[in-house]
């Protein structure tokens, strides 16, 4: 050896076995925070593949602007690709709606149009059709086919082109034609409405830019829209609820680093104070208190330098293992999903963690290390100051003797408990909060709730007018699970005592009645079932009406009254601003309005049926209807849900696995550090199922206070974090998690009664001696 510091290399080797569990330690706090980040980070590109899908690869566009000002705001520095779509509006091919577009090819591109087959227009008289059409209507490249554009005008083109069908038209049971910009001339007789998309390139602030060029050209709030959910997904979006979910994010991601960090701290502090005597040695030996320091963070950084990369391995696998389940094991829903993939920001997180931890948790070990009395160290009683010295004896009037002395070890040093409450709780705390994800998943995911239809026939002018009976008449297909009608009434003006507004009435039958149960947060629906002049009301922040209210409805036939007997979280269907929904029965509707008929009928499909059930379905719809199919647009919700299952149970998964651990970590470091003590009782007599007692006493009061401590703390977070994402969005009322709270007060207490075995069983095998004079 050169130096002094040589020592912590051959000691490392000497002592390969001790060093392991701290080693082991600093990799699972690297792991948890790597594999969280590393989730949220492929489920934030995945969501991002899905809004691209969705809406567009466009950051805002404009509209209501000349080429002038449209040119300026392309040729800005920060601007990627920008473009004009104009919709033309809706036409006809072969009797069916079709929707007209003239679009240039870079912006098509990036709004999620893709040629599948064939090259994009370039002639006036040129064309791309979506691949539904082409297979329905069987039309190839280069036929020429004859439109009518909207206003009546024919049309005809070359279609030289097809490109992927889009859920969107799917549900309006629609087609898409899309022309190259130059074609624009020959439909401008017809109504033409313009937007200029824009995409800023990577590292923009976007919300800075788009202000410039509102403030640069006056443009009104009217005339610039901005792509939420795409800037949202980038962090960049100014929505009210997204700085919510952005808040609610940072607090997540403290909560992460404070348990990897106390874990970390916990373990290496632990470490140290085992070799409390070796350090007292070394000053024996001539070393000052500024090169223990040293010594202690040398060992410290090369811990870490071992611990970080197995942490990041482990965390990179982690992830690699969710998105390879995903992608291989559903192929359909998430070949999009980054396979493989290298998140640098949970990298960096990992990193900085792992290794300032280590660092900031050696400053307290180095001066207690620094601090050790060279005669202590020769003498053997290093630890004799810091024993504890109780007041009274320990309480045994109703328990055990072997019983209150745990309990008295565990409440003996505030300093002690206060560790180890804090480590118990934090995973708690961290556990509760993840949880509220779990309820934002259900929330958000719409198309995933049981009244999802496979296919829809509607009226054509959303009146009531579908027949009747032609529910039964569907309901006769073997290939059909279930059919349900719904009656609309719209924009039907009313008032109450609570103020005036307008309402959409929507009937429902048992089927609807039985999923509406599962959103009622007030009130009741068995009123509502039988129809006596009840009705329920969807939540809306803007809503002037409660439970309880009258309202009048001023109705063709007459002013009538209903009676709002229950308030229902959210509802399959979107209104306008200041436009309540109420929900009401079939009996109830058809007396207010004197309407017979459906607006929309609604089928599920049994499993296993196809294409030719859907043909049969679309036979039973008339020209006066739109049948919808809703079966690419549920698959592709399915995919949201499912990749975003696996980043939230991922989480939970990964905190439960770190909290067990962590759990096991503590109940050790505290049993080795009264091995001495427990030395002494032995020698005394005592009996190895007493101590066996004795230390699961200690470790329950730990767990009891931990989750006490951690309930304290996590049920006030989880609150605020489940009123900021869910109550503010979809006004359900908070509740006490009492599933989160008992799995994870289930796991705290069986892993820390569990956790005790390996120590007691090491300090019945060591001899008595040894066990006095260890550390």
């Amino acid at each position: 050896m050169k130096t002094y510091l040589d020592l912590v290399g051959e000691y490392a080797r000497a002592h390969k076995k001790k060093n392991r569990i701290t080693i082991l330690c600093i990799a699972i706090a690297v792991c948890l925070v790597t594999a969280i980040f590393g989730m949220a980070d492929m489920e934030v590109r995945t969501r991002t593949i899905s809004a691209i899908k969705d809406y567009g690869k466009y950051h805002v566009l404009f509209k209501d602007i000349d080429n002038e000002t449209a040119d300026l705001i392309g040729s800005r520095a920060d601007t990627a690709v920008s473009g004009w779509v104009h919709h033309i509006g809706y036409g006809k091919l072969n009797g069916k709606q079709l929707e007209v577009l003239c679009s240039e090819e870079a912006i098509s591109r990036e709004m999620g149009l893709a040629v599948i087959n064939g090259r994009y227009p370039e002639k006036p008289d040129e064309a791309l059709l979506d691949r539904q059409a082409v297979e329905q209507f069987g039309i190839s490249l280069c036929d020429r086919i004859t439109v009518t554009l909207p206003g009546g005008m024919e049309g005809k083109y070359t279609i030289v082109g097809v490109y992927g069908d889009f859920a969107s038209l799917k549900v309006q049971d629609a087609h898409g034609m899309i022309l190259p910009s130059e074609g624009l001339k020959a439909v401008t007789a017809t109504a033409d409405v313009s937007r200029y998309y824009v995409q800023f390139k990577n590292g923009v602030n976007m919300r800075q830019a788009i202000d410039e060029i509102k403030a640069n050209y006056n443009l009104s709030d009217q005339q610039v829209h901005e792509n939420t959910v795409l800037l949202a997904l980038v962090g960049q979006s100014r929505d009210s609820y997204m700085m919510k979910l952005y808040m609610t994010a940072a607090v997540l991601f403290l909560l992460v680093l404070a348990a990897g960090a106390l874990m970390i701290a916990s373990s290496f502090n632990m470490s140290v104070l085992e070799r409390v005597q070796f350090f007292g040695l070394l000053r024996c030996l001539g070393a000052s208190k500024a090169q223990v320091g040293k010594y202690v963070m040398l060992e410290g950084i090369q811990f870490s330098l071992k611990g970080i990369p197995i942490g990041l391995v482990m965390g990179i696998i982690i992830v690699w293992v969710s998105t390879a389940f995903l992608k291989y094991v559903n192929p359909a829903f998430f070949r999009d999903m980054p396979l493989l993939g290298i998140s640098w920001p949970s990298l960096l997180a990992g990193i900085a963690v792992g290794f300032f931890t280590v660092v900031l948790a050696s400053l307290s070990p180095c001066r207690k290390a620094a601090k050790v009395s060279p005669l202590s160290a020769v003498t053997g009683n290093v630890d004799q100051n810091s024993m504890t010295q109780y007041k009274a004896a320990a309480r045994t009037k109703h328990i055990r003797v072997d019983t209150a002395m745990g309990i008295q070890h565990a409440f003996a040093s505030k300093k002690n408990i206060l560790l180890m409450m804090g480590s118990f709780a934090i995973s708690i705390v961290l556990f509760l909060s993840f949880s509220v994800m779990i309820n934002f998943m259900h929330q958000a995911v719409k198309p995933l709730r049981p009244y999802v239809p496979d296919i829809s026939i509607v009226s054509g002018d959303n009146s009531c007018s579908l027949d009747p009976k032609l529910p039964e008449q569907i309901k006769n297909n073997h290939d059909v699970k279930r059919v349900y009608g719904r009656m609309f009434a719209h924009d039907i003006p009313a008032a109450s005592s609570g103020g005036e507004g307008k309402l959409n009435l929507i009937s429902y039958e048992q089927n609807q009645f039985n999923w509406a149960g599962e959103e009622l947060t007030r009130g009741s629906i068995d009123k509502v079932i039988k129809g006596k002049g009840d009705v329920l009301l969807v939540y809306a922040e803007d809503s002037p009406w409660q439970i309880g209210d009258s309202i009048t409805l001023k109705l063709p036939s007459g002013d009538k009254t209903v009676k709002i007997a229950g308030m229902l979280a959210t509802s399959p269907f979107d209104s306008a601003p200041g436009t309540q929904t109420v929900i009401c029965s079939e009996n109830l509707f058809r007396d207010l309005t004197g309407a017979r008929g459906y607006t929309v009928i609604d089928i599920q499909l049994a499993e296993g049926a196809g294409d030719d059930t859907v043909d049969r379905m679309r036979s039973l719809a008339t020209s006066q209807m739109r049948f919808s199919d809703r079966r690419q647009s549920n698959d592709e919700a399915r995919t949201a849900f499912y990749s975003f299952a696996i980043f939230v149970y991922g989480f939970l998964f990964i905190i439960a696995s770190i909290t067990v651990f962590n759990i096991i970590n503590s109940i050790n470091m505290s049993v080795t550090g009264r091995m001495n003590q427990y030395g002494v009782m032995r020698a005394v007599g005592m009996a190895g199922k007493q101590l066996h007692r004795m230390v699961i006493a200690e470790a329950a009061a730990y767990s009891i206070c931990g989750c006490i401590a951690g309930c304290v703390l996590g049920l006030p977070l989880h609150r605020v974090i489940f009123q900021g994402m869910i109550t503010s969005r979809w006004g359900l009322p908070w509740e006490v998690p009492y599933a989160a709270l008992a799995a994870i007060a289930a796991i705290t207490v069986l892993t820390a009664l569990l956790s005790v075995i390996g120590p007691v069983k090491k300090i019945n095998k060591i001899d008595i001696v040894n066990v006095v004079n260890s550390l």
